[in-house]
């Protein structure tokens, strides 16, 4: 395998999981918003070590995350 297929493999990981993620950890509504079939979906990410129950524990810790606030200082540092 080249570096540029271990490159896209890993992309397409990140967008499935990131979709998962964004979904709840519904994994039928992240295949729909991304456009690849659930059963695709499930394959690329039990592949990459992802299966359903690690899913759900990576969506229960993104919502116990607090979110960050931005100020107008910080958005002022990150562009200079």
């Amino acid at each position: 395998m080249t570096a540029y297929e271990q490159e896209l493999r890993r992309c397409k990981v990140v967008l499935l999981l990131r979709a998962c993620i964004d979904a709840g950890g519904n994994m039928c509504a992240a295949a729909k918003s991304t456009g690849v079939h659930r059963n695709t979906m499930r394959r690329v990410l039990r592949a990459a070590g992802y299966d359903s129950r690690r899913i759900k524990q990576l969506t229960a810790e993104q919502k116990r995350k607090p979110a960050m606030a931005t100020s107008a200082a910080d958005s002022a540092r990150r562009a200079a």
